[in-house]
Formats: C-alpha cells, structure tokens, sequence
C-alpha cells in the first residue's frame, strides 16, 4: 500500500481557515432568525434564572448544570427576546467552529481525510437547516444554532482525539465537562478507557467538573432531582424509532394519536409503554454488546464512539433531529466521504424533511409519517454499516477510504 503523507500544519491551517469562512458565509445570514425553542423554552427561563430563579426548583430545567451558563450567558448580551435570540445563535456559531478547528488541526492523516471529514460535517450541517432547503416549520434559522447540542458534540469529538493522543487528563475532563451540559457523554466513558494506562488520572480529571456541578447546585439550595424525573416520566415521542411502527400502523386505520408533554409530542396508542420499553431493552443490550467487543476490537475510537452514539440515539425513547448532531462530527472524522457517511447524510436529508412538514404532526399525516420512517430506516441501516466491523468476530476493521491501517488509532496495544 502506498503510504499516505501527513497532511503539514501550514495545510490544516488554510483548510481551518477556508471551512470557517464557509461556515460564517453560511450561517451569519441567518442569525436573528426566529425559533419556537429559543423564544418559548430557553429564553424565558434564561431571563427568569438571571432574575434570581433556581434553575430546577423554580424553572425545572431538564439539563445537566453545565447547560446553565449556555442557557443564561446570551441573556446578559443585551435586553430583549431578539438580542438573546441573536446572542444564542453567535454562542453556537463559535461552537460550531470549534468542531471545525478540531477535525482541521487536530484529526490524524493525510490530506484526503481531513478535508473528506470538514466536507462532511459541513455538508451535514448545512443540510441539517434552511440554507438549501425550505424553512423548518419550528425554526426559521438552522437547527443547530437553535438548539445547545453543538456544545457537548464539540468537547465528546475533542475527548476522542485527546484520547488518541494519550491525554488521559484531558480526555476524562473534556468528556466530563461534556457529560455536565448534556448527560450522554458519561456513557462513553467505558468504551474510552480501553487500554487506557492511567486510570487515576481519568478518574480525578473525570470526577473534578462532575462534583464542582454538585457543590453549585448545593451551594444555591436548588434540587436537581427534576432534571432526573423530567426525562424518566417521558413516553415515547413522535419521532423515536419505536413510535414509527404505530404511526405508520395509524395510516392504515390503527388507532394512535399525539399529545404534547415533555417539550414535544408524543405518541399515544395501546403498547406504548411495552414498545418504550421494549425498545430500551433492546438499546442496553447492544450497549453492552458494543462495549464488550469493542474492548476485543482493533476499530479505532472515533468509529467505536460514532457506532455506540449511534444506538443510543437510534433506541431511546425521545430521537429529536438535533441528535442527529451528536453522532455528525465524529461519523465525519471516523469516515470521511465513506459509504457509512453517505447514509448518514441521507438520514439527515430525511430529518429535514420532517421538519418541514411538522404541521402534520398533531394528526399524524402521511407527508411527516413517511420522511420519519424512512428516516429511521437509514439509520437502522448506518446502524448496521457502524456496528459490522466491531461485532465482527476477530474485530477486524472494514476499510475505510483515505485512512491506512496503520493510521486507525485507537486499537488496543
């Protein structure tokens, strides 16, 4: 095989440069424009924690204490619904760039694997709004800088490479710091730690932002027990893989309705609770699964991460399309323009489509029906493309175009 050169720093530098200005050109556009999230959820509880709110007690606010700053910074920015809308917006976009920085400077390889994966994420990204496509009918702006997903996406793609580099500290905090703002980071701590030397130093660097949220919380006598039972409580939304089976089942005479609960809609038809449930089970025991071979895998940890991201999101009882934001930077630097990435992209195609069609929702009809099953299916089928190579007996990873073997960091010593 011929060996592939290293892309120079002078090189990731230009390419850094170039995809940010394409980012900026794209999404400065659009800040400012309006989101139902941002105006009637975030907004309204970042001005009332400003006035002296405790965030859980009185806002019941259902994120970890790290959210808390990125909820409530953009309201210092200026005064009004409008200047946070904008300041929310700016925050992401610095996020947003960051992600970029990282698969720039920081992502091993040779030229065609760096600029595979900024092309990746940036496409996805950008098909993942209303740059290309028609509007959301809950966003007038891209969803991901409506919503704080790119902040734990961005230090979970940052632990990964750190944790290639052999930066057991650094890792553990950046997963951690990631796992405060949102919870999910903190379940890839097992599949992380393979072959992982320095187990006290990812303990104390893991457990230093985890216990400094705790002492906050406590320090305000605020309770965060319902961040814990506001997600607990919830039934199976509408776009979750499980509820697709009854909604589908409604176009055809079942009978299934929707409700509003827990910031969405949900699903309301006989056997949901079983299918919630069922559809749970089935997420743990590929958890495991994953986790167990992947410890006997050589596949590198941007692919074991993508693949166990992948079943959290694809199973659990809420599957809101900013997830898809979640798996997109680390698919993009474990794949590059890869056939797993191809199918990434279509289900992110799909997921816009949903959006665009939301009015149907409150009766189930057939045009937001359809583009969520069909986006569900690709991503059962990216899904299967992730998690062959690892479950594969021996663990022998599949190819991945522009990355030699030898290249796959993240294999066992």
């Amino acid at each position: 095989m011929t060996e592939q050169r290293p892309l120079a720093l002078s090189s990731r530098i230009t390419a850094g440069i170039v995809f940010c200005l394409l980012h900026l050109a794209v999404f400065i556009p659009t800040i400012g424009e309006p989101s139902s999230v941002l105006q009637n959820d975030f907004e309204l509880q970042a001005q009332a924690i400003k006035d002296g709110d405790l965030p859980y007690r009185d806002q019941e606010l259902e994120y970890p204490p790290l959210s808390i700053p990125v909820l409530v910074g953009p309201a210092y920015l200026g005064e009004g619904q409008q200047a946070f809308i904008q300041g929310f917006q700016w925050e992401m976009i610095v996020f947003d760039l960051a992600i970029v920085l990282l698969l720039a400077l920081a992502l091993p390889g040779d030229a065609r694997r760096v600029l595979s994966a900024l092309g990746v994420y940036t496409l996805g990204v950008i098909l993942l709004s209303s740059v290309l496509l028609d509007d959301s009918l809950i966003d007038g702006g891209p969803l991901a800088l409506a919503r704080f997903d790119l902040v734990p996406a961005m230090f979970v793609l940052a632990a990964v490479l750190a944790r290639d580099a052999a930066r057991s500290a650094t890792w553990s905090a950046l997963l951690s710091v990631g796992a405060a703002v949102k919870a999910f980071p903190l379940l890839l701590y097992p599949v992380l730690l393979r072959g992982e030397r320095n187990l006290a130093r990812v303990a104390v660097a893991g457990a230093v932002p985890l216990l400094a949220c705790v002492a906050i919380v406590l320090a305000w006598g605020d309770d965060f027990s319902s961040a814990i039972t506001f997600h607990t409580e919830r039934t199976l939304q509408v776009e979750s893989l499980a509820a697709s089976f009854f909604e589908i089942a409604h176009l055809y005479g079942a009978g299934a309705s929707t409700t509003t609960g827990h910031g969405g809609f949900e699903i309301r038809a006989d056997g949901v609770e079983v299918a919630r449930w069922l559809s749970v089970l089935i997420g743990a025991v590929a958890y495991l699964a994953l986790v167990r071979a992947g410890w006997r895998s050589r596949v590198s940890n941007l692919e074991l991460v993508t693949a166990l991201l992948t079943v959290l999101v694809l199973f659990g009882p809420v599957l809101s399309p900013q997830f898809m934001l979640w798996i997109l930077p680390l698919s993009a630097a474990a794949y590059g323009f890869g056939r797993e990435n191809v199918t990434l992209l279509v289900a992110i195609l799909l997921t816009q489509i949903v959006l665009q069609n939301y009015d149907g929702v409150e009766d189930l009809r057939a045009a937001f029906v359809w583009p969520v099953a069909l986006r569900n299916a690709t991503l059962l089928v990216y899904l299967w493309m992730v998690c062959a190579p690892i479950l594969r007996p021996g663990g022998e990873p599949a190819a991945t175009p522009g990355v030699p073997r030898a290249e796959r960091s993240g294999s066992p010593a």
